[in-house]
């Protein structure tokens, strides 16, 4: 039997296994408003998870509040995404609401 790992979480971020939400988003992604043909799961999984998290780390804040804030964050954390924040922005917002009032 293999000797559990300590939880230990570093103030001010998210477990990397925290996005809860993953399994709805693979689901959903293709029926959202804003998904075009050709879109993968994976150009939408960054958005999600950060507007997932930023709900949780900002409940007291409406979503235009932090917008500007949230589109330099897209900037750094999207990764091999092919999404722009014009696109981006959508399923952020959509994860964002989803997480309305006190997460899922």
């Amino acid at each position: 039997m293999a000797p559990q790992q300590p939880s230990y979480q570093i103030p001010g971020r998210e477990p990397v296994d925290s996005f809860t939400d993953s399994s709805y988003w693979q689901q959903q992604y293709n029926r959202e408003p804003y998904y075009l043909e050709g879109d993968s799961y994976e150009d939408f999984d960054p958005a999600y998870r950060l507007g997932y998290g930023a709900r949780r780390r900002h409940p007291q804040h409406d979503f235009g509040s932090l917008e500007a804030q949230l589109q330099q964050e897209w900037e750094a954390s999207k990764g091999p995404s092919r999404l722009d924040w014009n696109r981006a922005r959508h399923a952020v917002l959509r994860a964002w609401e989803r997480g309305e009032p006190h997460g899922i």
